[in-house]
């Protein structure tokens, strides 16, 4: 025990006492070859740290150089996703580097999780950094948008209001549920749906916009048509699914999808409801 604290080795209690120097070695040299090495070079040296079992606190060691590593990370998810505009905050960035170091150690038969104070990557969110689909939906100016909401928000009609409410406070809940907004040409439908759109995405949210129809999608802020967004079978039967596997970067976009807004829903024959419904079924179970 060291400070009131329990060390779990004799080596351990040296280090937090100071009594050991050998990482702060391994630190500058990190540090030192960041002056021409590039951010690949300096993962792989970490990697390469890590694989000799002689840091004696390689967390200690990314902590003190992450900084250093993660260079080059974001250019590379901007060419990967031919999105030059692409912007990460910092967490992300992190964990697409510590990801990169995993691979490292994965092709010379090792792993992140051998090393039990190293920090690892959270899957899920460097597959989300590295779908096309979820960055393209992510994409938004969100000032702008908070700006656009601002203006939209405040000229709802007092059914809207109650509408908006609802459906979002069920997203903010994480209760799922199904909405039908009924009504004729020119009561403000499309309005309703662009001001959830904008309330939603300047939240750093996904909202999928899709219509029965192309020229309704068309009015919808990143519109696609039903058929065309969730690959949805021209021939419909009572068993039909859409083609989207359960691995593929759309099956990822709908899990990480806040609402789906489908205009003109009555247009389409329900087998078309029942085969999406069908599919997240299998999407959101594996």
């Amino acid at each position: 025990m060291v400070n009131g604290e329990i060390c779990p080795s004799f080596r351990d209690a040296c280090y937090t006492l100071g009594l050991l120097e050998d990482d702060k070695e391994y630190t500058e040299a990190i540090k030192e070859a960041s002056q021409s090495g590039s951010g690949y070079y300096l993962r792989f040296l970490f990697a390469t740290m890590l694989l000799s079992h002689s840091l004696s606190s390689p967390d200690v060691v990314w902590e003190n150089t992450w900084e250093y590593l993660l260079d080059e990370i974001l250019y590379n998810q901007q060419q990967i996703l031919k999105s030059p505009s692409l912007s990460l905050n910092e967490d992300q960035i992190k964990n697409l580097t510590l990801f990169e170091i995993k691979q490292i150690l994965l092709r010379n038969n090792s792993s992140l999780k051998k090393f039990t104070r190293m920090p690892l990557p959270v899957v899920d969110s460097v597959s989300s950094s590295n779908n096309r689909l979820i960055s393209e939906e992510l994409d938004y100016g969100i000032p702008n948008l908070k700006k656009e909401f601002d203006r939209l928000s405040i000229a709802l009609t007092s059914e809207q209001q109650n509408i908006f409410d609802d459906i979002m406070t069920a997203i903010n809940n994480n209760e799922g549920d199904v909405f039908f907004v009924y009504g004729y040409g020119g009561t403000g439908k499309t309005y309703l749906w662009k001001t959830l759109s904008a309330a939603i995405r300047c939240n750093a949210q996904i909202v999928l916009n899709v219509a029965s129809s192309g020229i309704a999608s068309l009015l919808l802020t990143g519109g696609r048509t039903a058929h065309s967004r969730f690959i949805i079978p021209l021939v419909l039967t009572e068993v039909s699914i859409c083609s989207i596997s359960p691995d593929s970067e759309l099956a990822s976009l709908l899990r990480k999808t806040s609402l789906i807004i489908w205009d003109e829903a009555p247009m389409i024959h329900k087998h078309a409801f029942e085969a999406l419904d069908r599919t997240l079924k299998d999407i959101f179970k594996s």
